[in-house]
């Protein structure tokens, strides 16, 4: 009898064990999702939306490459595109889940004030209280205003004894993720760039690793025979890792050009170094694509940003 009591109590305290670790867990769980909820900045039918809410950065190299007439007519071509893409997504979606943007960054900042203001004009921020008249002023400024751009740029340049470079693997390492990765949105950034990189205040060496790819440093490599991408692997070549985690992000790179004729594998090893750097950072999706006419390119920047 004793024992059928004492089995009986320990049931019961086994019991009450479990109902106790239950109600624990499942206030941690509630915790959780409070946690979660609170931390987050999105309104719950905005985050729900996140795919379809563009957050479109645009990185310009305004390096020496833009002293060709023809680099700047094909970017701005490019950037004409980008703008009818971005407004197409916009066109097709409900006024209240309108949360949308495409902003314009230049790495270093030019000292040229004028170009600075016309970045800020460029900025295109969309929500349910934006005025239908921003979809055509949207579309006329990135139609019209590139090219200003660039003559400024440029001129920046001859006053100022040359151009600055552009710091792309900064850009990646210091900005990325507070100014083109926001929790809200679908994150793309565009990249306008022959696919060389340099800037003279971020020259890095680790190893065979670089911060930095220029015609120079490229032709030094000697891969020009068919096994150039087992050389890479074996020597491990490319640019040092800028940054991690970038789970969250699309990259689109446009304008990948060859300054070595005498290599026929040039664009090959040049998109080999990008696609290797965004595979380390953990970048969720790329597209490098060489310069080509903007016919063509506006097909790819459709594809890309409107996945079709």
């Amino acid at each position: 009898m004793k024992q059928i009591k004492f089995l009986i109590l320990i049931s019961i305290l086994c019991l009450l064990f479990c109902c106790k670790n239950d109600i624990k867990d499942e206030t941690k769980t509630i915790e959780a999702n409070i946690s979660s909820t609170s931390i987050s900045k999105c309104p719950k039918h905005i985050l729900d939306q996140k795919e379809n809410n563009l957050n479109i950065s645009i990185l310009l190299d305004l390096s020496d490459r833009i002293e060709k007439t023809k680099v700047r007519q094909k970017d701005s071509a490019y950037l004409s595109s980008l703008s009818k893409s971005f407004v197409e997504h916009i066109k097709h979606k409900k006024l209240i889940l309108l949360e949308d943007r495409m902003q314009l960054f230049f790495n270093p900042e030019p000292s040229d004030e004028k170009i600075n203001e016309i970045a800020e004009k460029l900025e295109a921020v969309f929500t349910k209280e934006t005025s239908k008249t921003k979809i055509t002023e949207t579309l006329s400024l990135y139609t019209n205003t590139p090219s200003e751009l660039y003559d400024l740029a440029k001129h920046d340049a001859e006053s100022s004894g040359g151009y600055p470079g552009s710091d792309i693997w900064r850009f990646f390492k210091d900005n990325i993720k507070d100014y083109s990765i926001d929790e809200c949105h679908r994150n793309i950034l565009v990249i306008l760039t022959d696919g060389y990189m340099f800037y003279d205040k971020t020259i890095m060496n680790e190893k065979n690793r670089t911060s930095y790819l220029t015609p120079k440093s490229l032709r030094k490599l000697q891969l020009n025979k068919a096994n150039w991408k087992d050389e890479m692997e074996k020597k491990d070549l490319g640019f040092i890792q800028a940054n991690s985690g970038l789970h969250d992000l699309e990259v689109l790179v446009i304008g990948i050009t060859s300054h070595n004729d005498e290599n026929p594998y040039t664009l090959d090893v040049i998109e080999a170094y990008w696609a290797k750097w965004f595979d380390e950072m953990g970048v969720k999706k790329y597209k490098i694509k060489k310069a080509d006419i903007s016919s063509s390119i506006e097909k790819v920047i459709t594809n890309f940003v409107l996945k079709t």
